[in-house]
């Protein structure tokens, strides 16, 4: 045929001698093609010239439309060839013609020829690389496929054209600068499918559309696409090559040093695999299986040639590829890819490379240009680049050989270990050295090849027959380097030559037989049959070109896309993004480039199913459909999920599917909690209701090498490395018994599910045994609560539940305020069922009725009264998670109450693959996501947001709430207001839940509830709306609720009228019920029942509907019915109705059940029944090996004894799991939004910690139990002896002791503490118990939590209380003398601070009567204990006493006598022991105390002359701290303070001022700043003195510069001291005083403080000490409304008020000093 460039000049040249097929241009091409037909031409110009030709038509009819017309369209082209019979045209050129024709077209519309040529070309190329992925036979398929069609179209065409209906065809034409569209008839149309770059197919991630949208089109659109499963059967032989050595060098290399080593490798053994004509199936991780099967087209043609072709490649690849050593630095990566690529980079260049090259040079220019001037035509550009391969280049230089053109002769590239090595000298890095082998096995056989999957989503190749296990047998039997065929590849090896060995017996025992071991074979064929070699893969680039040649684009866009649904998503994706750019780089380095080491979560799951061949063509197909539809259920879900397949394989492991979360396109937050596992559980779960199969799966989740695995023309992508070939271990039958398991790394980022812990296994790629767990799928209601179970079917208490359902909905409807419903009921009447059921049917309804719900759950144990905000550190966690932004509430307030488009909030993610997968990435990827990834940076946004105080996170949100903060500890000396820390919680509480149309705050068994979390629920009832508390509890008549009485009063009161509070009694059950109960669990009608049995049953529970429950199980489980005479179901024993089922009280029936236990059982219910309600798993497992001394080396065994023992008390219901966010749970590892944050860098962080308490086997699966009722923990404490119960505490105790020495975060976690010291109190060891309550009370008293501090310390002196009950001794403080005698001075010491501090704490909370109390029975026990004289005994531990009752006597609790005798002897004891003592610290306390007294009696002188001893022994530098420390403030520089007024009271005024010069001069600036209660208490007399004499404004300065200023600069604005309610109004009476005729900037401000009655409400502890100071505080405040009201801008009407005011207050004021110093009396 004529060059191009001949062509182009005009000239003629001489056909060649073997000219190709004609083509037509214009209609559809004419090959007569069948299946024996290879008439696919050879010369790659021609379809570029029927291209041309037909273009050159098109575009020339648009320019010479005038001389032609439409009517009479022109007839098709055709070229001539030198075959006269393959002319069918009526116009026929001349080759002068065909060049004139190529050269106006391409001076006309070159442009859009070279665009045109440009898009085939990508097409081509593209097509070549992802055949690379596929199997020869695949692409031998599809390419039938195609040649099949055209047969049918012809034959079509044919028959139209025999019938006379052949019309003409008229075409349009309208071109632009970028593409050609063309209106054709509706045959051409069939081809005309959307093009693979079309907008569509560009929109997503790979992960978010299916393949099918990549490529482009619908593939049913196209006549030849075939509906799946497609199988086809060959007799083939099958070879299996194993490669060892990857899993260990993947953890010595970097990713491309992994890359090159890998893939060079295997390019060694596919060269021998493709010079023997081998096709490549599969990459099965390091394994590939190759195929030789019988084809008449091939040139191995009979089963014999087969076997021998495998086998002789086999003994070539263990002699080149054994032993092969690597040695090279594992830093080296760029370098070493340069190296690898250059030997490798000319066999994978494209011909498309060169026509790019030419295309981007062509001029297109509108002038001619001369022949010299002329650059290569497009063709020749073309015909070059492929030529230049075929032969040597013009220059002479010769290209490297391609292995599969020249076989045997080969040019050997240089090993990797020279490769690698060269770089040694210039790095000084050690080197690693590794050695790969191989081992190969081979069988023979009918095998059947089954297409299975979809057109649009993926398709997997799947190979069966009895040859896949002839091969796994043969490759188990051999070593490295070995080659071993099955007893059937044998037999027909024999028939081609002969075979070394005993065969023969092998053969008869059905063993494989070995043929090759490194460079020795043990075979040797006839000299007839020398394998064949040069043959090549059967679909290289070259072999692809020729079926291209003439197809058009709808054919390669069809076979585009099918090849696509065979690929990987990543490589498809990689394909479709880069398919519109030019690519200059190799094949080669794309792969090398994209190649990764990655997070991945890899999962291998085993379909149960008998995947063996039995010939019957029927049972065939049915195996067939069964994989196909195992394939489409998985990719279903995959799709939804955004997953990706990487395999569906059948090798030795059986049927086996691939699937992988992590890799580009497939990376997302909170991948493994909220996607991967949830995935795995549905695929498990689907295959098992749609398909009746059984699965096994395995999971693990750590870095592997993510990138293609192969040669050159032949490759996958694949996912490698150890914890891959773990999941695949995890899956197997020997450690697999039909379920899920997963490695350690998956467990730690699922918090939503249970794990059970298994034997740790080994593995390949570890050194050490691999922790393994299997996840327990959960219901949705068990989510994310410690709640219980609702059921289908509830019995009673309907009127109760519709009542629930009646508040609720008309809350959802209606944004009103919030109510409260209180459940109150006995032990064993059904409340904790009843709010289970009547909680989840609220659910259930807000959310049919599409409103937004937000349900937190919390049930109360009996510990938590005891833990300062119990209730919300465990729900608040929840709720941060909750928070939304702004802006994405306003969005959801938008949808007007739609759920759609967002996931329900009321429970975590379901593990159902439905419709929320859409809304999964949306919340996932949002911006707090991102941003607020754990709970504490939630709970510091909360904070901003609420313009809360920087102390509050680490108080509030660490100590309080248990988060774990990583905010800087604040420096403030003093904790936030109480009253602040209740609002905000509250706040935080109502701004977490404010997008939702109805928050459900059930709380069950308040009745434990603390303070504090009721004082909580008070302020978010009082101050939200659509909150509705639903509250149960035993009766509060028996059950004391630690809720404020005059709330509890007001939901009684008011807010009962008001609708707003509703109360549910619950009774017993009617017999009705109970006959409804017995129906439902023994599964009969009502109607069936015996009135006897019913009565028996009813008698027996006493109708209380919990126990009626668990007589009705034992019935059950003893089979104790039977069928009467009557035809009713009665009781076996029923003629015995005395017995009333044989117990005599529900406690001997749950006794009788856990009798029936194992010994070993019933100790691990023993020490759960010891733990609490509600217990760690992992304190009871560190308590079990403490109680049984297990060693380091038996720590699993004995987990794993406990967790059986567990399962049992579960089976028999006792124990229940619950899931709650533990201390252990939350930010240990981050939360689970934040893992890919943590995880995608490395997995350093997540692995297990060597020592402490995260060594223990079960850490990283922790849960927590609860009994099922609390009558099961009370039976079996009922039968346990008090010293073994103590016994148990002691154990337990130490246990979580010695994970606060151990853990540093344990150290600040009140809860913890508090749980220790439980313990300790049980156990009956004071020393522990005392130690503990006085730290832990010292925490909460400086917290202001006073009221806790108090419980605890009543626990300590309770147990005390409660030794030898039935003593007679008297008693001091509740304690018995006979235990005090026995009490050494250890003991003593502890038990009088616990009694000081317990006065401390009622005197802050103004319980002066329960302050008396303590300090008296301190001093009492102090003067009777005999201890108490020892030498060692130190007597200052009595002056805190002294001080404590000087402090009560002030506050006006003790009554005084007019000789005030008490007083005085107790100033007299504590100065006599404070002298003997000789500690300035507590003789100037002691005398300070002393000068008051004699003040109190109106001896002022001699107080005046006790304060001159004071500042003979008072130096403030060296002793202020020490006595603040041991008194709160400085007591004795107050002394100064007191005797301002005592000079007042003697009238001596300027020794009063001259006091308080001396004060405000020498005193407070060497006083400590931030101690601003002690500044107030020393500046307190001054300032009243300095008001009193006109110096008001400098009194203000004073206190704002001394008080105020360093307050808000230590502390902050926001946080609380004993008399900080005072400042204000003080500040005030100065600023209006001291500018009585002047303007006041802030009269506004003053008028509305005075004018609000509450401004005046002060507690009166704050009353009566500060009014033995100076003035009484209300009667400061008092002034306020009087300077007001002299104020003349201030109108008449409030003047009134203000007047009446004034004189109410100094009315009260005057009341409250007759019982403060003379000096208050005189100023009120």
């Amino acid at each position: 045929m004529t060059s191009i460039n001949t062509m182009m000049k005009g000239g003629k040249e001489k056909p060649p001698a073997q000219p190709p097929s004609s083509i037509r241009v214009g209609e559809q091409n004419c090959h007569d093609i069948d299946d024996d037909d290879s008439s696919y031409s050879s010369d790659d110009t021609s379809s570029v010239m029927s291209s041309l030709s037909e273009k050159y038509r098109r575009l020339e009819g648009l320019r010479g439309s005038g001389n032609q017309s439409s009517a009479s369209p022109q007839p098709p082209i055709h070229f001539i060839n030198s075959t006269p019979g393959k002319m069918c045209g009526a116009v026929e050129f001349e080759n002068d013609d065909k060049a004139n024709m190529v050269a106006t077209l391409m001076k006309n519309h070159g442009q859009d020829v070279s665009i045109s040529l440009m898009e085939r070309s990508c097409s081509i190329e593209s097509i070549i690389r992802l055949s690379q992925h596929v199997p020869g036979c695949v692409i031998g398929s599809l390419l039938d496929d195609i040649t099949r069609d055209r047969k049918e179209r012809k034959e079509r065409g044919n028959r139209r054209r025999r019938r006379g209906d052949v019309q003409p065809i008229n075409k349009s034409w309208k071109s632009t600068s970028s593409e050609f569209s063309l209106q054709t008839c509706e045959e051409e149309k069939v081809y005309d499918g959307d093009q693979f770059s079309s907008p569509d197919s560009r929109m997503g991630s790979p992960g978010q559309r299916s393949i099918a949208k990549l490529g482009g089109g619908d593939t049913k659109s196209l006549p030849y696409t075939k509906s799946l499963p497609l199988s086809g059967r060959r007799e083939s032989a099958l070879l299996f090559v194993d490669i060892s050595g990857f899993t260990k060098l993947s953890t010595m290399l970097d990713v491309d040093s992994f890359s090159n080593c890998i893939n060079t490798y295997f390019q060694k053994v596919i060269n021998q695999v493709g010079s023997y004509g081998g096709d490549i199936l599969k990459f099965a991780g390091d394994a590939i299986f190759c195929e030789w099967r019988v084809s008449s087209h091939e040139s191995v043609q009979t089963l014999e040639q087969c076997v021998l072709q495998a086998a002789t490649c086999a003994a070539d690849i263990v002699a080149l590829c054994s032993d092969f050593n690597l040695v090279g630095d594992s830093g080296i990566s760029r370098q070493r890819a340069s190296l690898v690529s250059s030997t490798l980079r000319s066999s994978t260049h494209s011909w498309s490379d060169d026509l790019r090259a030419s295309l981007q040079k062509a001029d297109i220019d509108d002038a001619p240009q001369s022949p010299s001037q002329r650059r290569p035509s497009l063709e020749e550009g073309r015909r070059m680049s492929l030529d230049d391969r075929r032969r040597p280049s013009e220059h002479g230089q010769n290209r490297e050989r391609r292995p599969s053109d020249h076989g045997h002769n080969e040019q050997r590239r240089p090993s990797f270990k020279r490769r690698v090595s060269i770089e040694a000298p210039f790095n000084n890095r050690p080197a690693v050295e590794s050695t790969l082998n191989v081992k190969c096995g081979i069988g023979v056989g009918h095998m059947a090849g089954v297409h299975v999957g979809d057109n649009t989503s993926r398709r997997e190749f799947v190979m069966l027959g009895d040859p896949i296990d002839q091969v796994a047998a043969a490759e188990a039997a051999a070593s490295h380097g070995e080659v071993f065929a099955s007893p059937e590849a044998i037999a027909y090896l024999t028939k081609m030559g002969s075979v070394r060995g005993d065969w023969k017996s092998n053969i008869n025992d059905g063993l494989p037989t070995r043929l090759a071991v490194r460079g020795e074979r043990f075979f040797y064929p006839k000299e007839e049959y020398t394998p064949c070699r040069g043959i090549g893969l059967p679909c290289e680039g070259e072999k692809l070109l020729r079926h291209f040649d003439d197809f058009d684009s709808s054919e390669l866009n069809w076979l585009k896309r099918m090849i696509s649904l065979y690929v990987h998503p990543v490589v498809v994706s990689e394909e479709h993004e880069s398919s519109s750019h030019v690519k200059h780089e190799t094949d080669y380095d794309r792969n090398v480039a994209a190649a990764e080491l990655r997070n991945v979560y890899t999962c291998f799951i085993s379909p149960k199913i008998d995947y063996n061949l039995t010939g019957d063509e029927e049972k065939d197909q049915k195996l067939f459909h069964r994989l196909n539809d195992i394939m489409t259920i998985t990719t279903r879900h995959l799709d939804r999920a955004q997953g990706h397949l990487r395999q569906f394989i059948l090798d030795d492991k059986g049927v086996v599917l691939i699937f992988t979360f992590g890799l580009r396109g497939s990376t997302f937050p909170n991948m493994i909690a909220q996607r991967a596992i949830p995935l795995t559980f549905t695929i498990v779960q689907s295959l098992q209701d749609e398909l009746g199969i059984k699965v096994s799966a395995g999971a693990t989740f750590e870095k592997a090498y993510c990138g293609v695995v192969g040669g050159v023309n032949r490759h996958e992508f694949a996912v490698l490395g150890p914890a891959v070939n773990l999941a695949a271990r995890l899956m197997s039958p020997k450690h697999n018994s039909d379920v899920i398991l997963v490695d350690k790394n998956v467990r730690l980022l699922t918090s939503q599910i249970f794990f059970r812990p298994l034997p740790a296994v080994m593995a390949k790629g570890y050194a050490d045994p691999v922790p393994i767990f299997q996840p327990m799928k959960i219901s949705s209601d068990q989510q994310g609560s410690r709640w219980g179970h609702a059921k289908k079917k509830f019995v009673g208490r309907a009127s109760e539940i519709k009542q629930s359902m009646h508040v609720a909905k008309e809350m959802a409807l209606n944004s009103i305020t919030s109510k409260f419903l209180f459940v109150s009921a006995p032990s064993g009447t059904g409340k904790s069922s009843l709010m289970v059921q009547a909680t989840e049917t609220v659910r259930a309804m807000v959310k049919k009725m599409k409103k937004r719900v937000i349900v937190t759950r919390y049930i109360s144990n009996e510990g938590d009264s005891r833990i300062p905000f119990s209730l919300f550190r465990s729900i608040f966690k929840d709720l941060l998670r909750q928070i939304k932004h702004d802006d994405e509430g306003s969005v959801a307030s938008s949808r007007e109450g739609s759920t759609k488009g967002r996931i329900n909030v009321e429970r975590p993610v379901d593990f159902e693959i439905d419709e929320e997968w859409d809304n999964l990435s949306l919340q996932s990827n949002s911006t707090m996501s991102s941003v607020m990834s754990t709970d504490a940076t939630r709970f510091r946004f909360i904070c901003e947001e609420l313009n809360a105080p920087p102390e509050f996170a680490e108080v509030v949100g660490k100590r309080l709430l248990g988060l774990k903060s990583t905010a800087a500890p604040s420096t403030a000396s003093k904790p936030p207001d109480l009253d602040k820390i209740l609002n905000f919680i509250a706040d935080a509480f109502i701004r977490c839940t404010k997008h939702a149309d109805l928050v459900l705050l059930a709380l069950d068994d308040v009745h434990w509830m603390d303070e504090m979390s009721w004082k909580v629920v008070q302020a978010i009832f009082e101050r939200s709306e659509n909150v509705l508390t639903f509250c149960g509890s035993r009766p509060p008549s028996t059950n004391h609720l630690a809720v404020d009485e005059k709330f509890w009063s007001e939901l009684h009161g008011a807010y009962k009228e008001e609708g707003r509070y509703m109360e549910i009694n619950l009774g017993l059950f009617s017999e009705i019920d109970a006959q409804e109960m017995i129906a439902y669990h023994l599964d009969i009608s009502v109607d069936k029942i015996d009135g006897s049995f019913l009565r028996n049953v009813f008698t027996s529970s006493g109708g209380m509907p919990h126990y009626l429950s668990y007589v009705l199980e034992t019935i059950k489980r003893n089979d104790l019915t039977v069928e009467l005479d009557n035809g009713l179901i009665g009781l076996k024993s029923s003629e015995s109705a005395e017995s009333k089922l044989g117990f005599k009280s529900v406690n001997d029936l749950l006794l009788y059940r856990l009798d029936a236990l194992d010994s070993s059982v019933r100790t691990t219910l023993h020490l759960a029944a010891v733990l609490g309600t509600e217990f760690d798993l992992l304190d009871a497992a560190l308590t079990y090996e403490e109680m049984f001394d297990v060693i380091d080396s038996d720590r699993f065994q004995s987990a794993m004894e406990l967790c059986a023992h567990f399962d049992v008390a579960e089976k028999e219901g006792i124990l229940e799991q619950v899931v709650s966010s533990t201390k252990h749970d939350q930010d240990e590892f981050g939360d689970p939004a934040d893992e890919e944050g943590n995880l995608c860098t490395g997995l350093e962080d997540v692995f297990i910690s060597p020592s402490g308490r995260k060594s223990h086997p079960l850490y990283s699966d922790n849960r927590r139990y609860r009994f099922t009722h609390d009558s099961w923990k009370t039976s079996i404490l009922s039968v346990m002896l008090d010293g073994r119960k103590e016994e148990m505490h002691e154990q337990i105790a130490t246990v979580l002791e010695r994970e606060i020495v151990e853990e540093t975060e344990s150290k600040d976690d009140l809860e913890l503490q508090i749980h220790v010291f439980k313990h300790w109190n049980l156990s009956g060891n004071f020393i522990k118990a005392a130690e503990l309550a006085l730290m832990i009370g010292g925490q909460l008293m400086i917290l202001g939590l006073n009221s806790q501090a108090i419980l605890l310390y009543d626990d300590v002196l309770n147990a005390l209380e409660q030794i030898s009950p039935f003593d007679s001794a008297k008693k001091l403080g509740g304690i018995r003398s006979s235990i005090i005698d026995t009490f050494d001075t250890n003991h003593l010491e502890l038990l009088i601070k616990v009694y000081i501090s317990m006065g401390k704490a009622c005197c802050n909370m103004g319980l002066g009567e329960g302050a008396r109390d303590a300090y008296q029975s301190a001093l009492d026990i102090l003067d009777y204990a005999p201890c108490a004289s020892d030498k060692e005994f130190d007597r200052s531990i009595s002056f805190p006493i002294f001080s404590g009752l000087f402090v009560v006597l002030k506050m006006g609790i003790i009554d005084k006598e007019e000789s005030c005798s008490f007083e005085k002897d107790i100033c007299k004891r504590f100065v006599e022991q404070a002298r003997l003592n000789n500690d300035p610290v507590h003789y100037g306390r002691a005398l300070a105390m002393q000068g008051e007294t004699l003040a109190r009696l109106g001896k002022f002188e001699e107080a005046l002359d006790n304060l001159e001893t004071i500042k003979s022994i008072y130096d403030i530098e060296t002793q202020h701290v020490a006595i603040c420390k041991a008194y709160g403030s400085d007591r004795v520089g107050q002394a100064f303070s007191h005797s301002v007024n005592w000079n007042h009271a003697l009238g001596r005024t300027d020794a009063a001022l001259a006091t308080c010069k001396y004060i405000v001069e020498e005193i407070v600036p060497k006083s400590d700043p931030k101690n601003a209660h002690n500044t107030f208490c020393l500046l307190y007399s001054v300032i009243v003195t300095m008001k009193e004499h006109d110096k008001a404004l400098e009194a203000r300065e004073l206190m704002i510069a001394s008080i105020v200023a360093p307050f808000e600069e230590h502390v902050g604005s926001g946080g609380s001291t004993f008399t900080k309610p005072m400042w204000q109004p003080i500040l005030m009476v100065l600023d209006m005083q001291g500018n009585e005729d002047k303007e006041i900037e802030h009269i506004d401000e003053y008028l509305d403080w005075a004018l609000d009655d509450s401004s005046y409400a002060l507690k009166s502890v704050i009353e009566g000490a500060m009014g033995n100071f100076s003035a009484t505080p209300l009667a400061m405040f008092a002034e306020v409304p009087y300077y007001l009201a002299k104020r003349k801008e201030v109108d008449l009407e409030k003047r009134k008020c203000l007047i009446q005011t004034a004189c109410t207050q100094m009315e009260k004021s005057l009341e409250n000093a007759q019982k403060c110093i003379p000096y208050a009396k005189s100023y009120a």
